[in-house]
């Protein structure tokens, strides 16, 4: 894309050449239309491509009432903080600081 933008400016400054041979040359209605055509493929081509952003936004709904009291690891009973938590791929992972373990936490049905 960038070649073609390129091209375009470049052929521009030729269009905008000959509409100012054209305007000198006595055919001004010619050289208006060529200056006019020249002038819009160099601002054509020099223009920024618009850019984007996009907010990626992630929530965790957690059901019920949910509190972090004391969390003890499976493999080890090391005390685990909120620190140890993360989400990945939409899942909660645990990783212990004390043993290196990382496995995930599931919720059982209250049923």
């Amino acid at each position: 894309m960038k070649a073609v933008k390129i091209i375009l400016t470049v052929f521009g400054l030729i269009v905008l050449f000959f509409g100012l041979v054209f305007l000198i040359g006595g055919n001004p209605i010619v050289g208006f239309v060529m200056l006019g055509l020249g002038i819009f493929m160099i601002v054509y081509g020099l223009r920024k491509a618009k850019t984007r952003d996009v907010i990626i936004k992630r929530e965790l709904e957690l059901s019920g009432d949910v509190s972090l009291e004391s969390m003890k690891c499976n493999q080890c009973g090391g005390a685990l903080s909120e620190k140890n938590i993360s989400v990945r791929a939409g899942a909660v992972f645990v990783s212990c600081p004390y043993c290196g373990t990382s496995y995930q936490i599931e919720e059982a049905p209250k049923w």
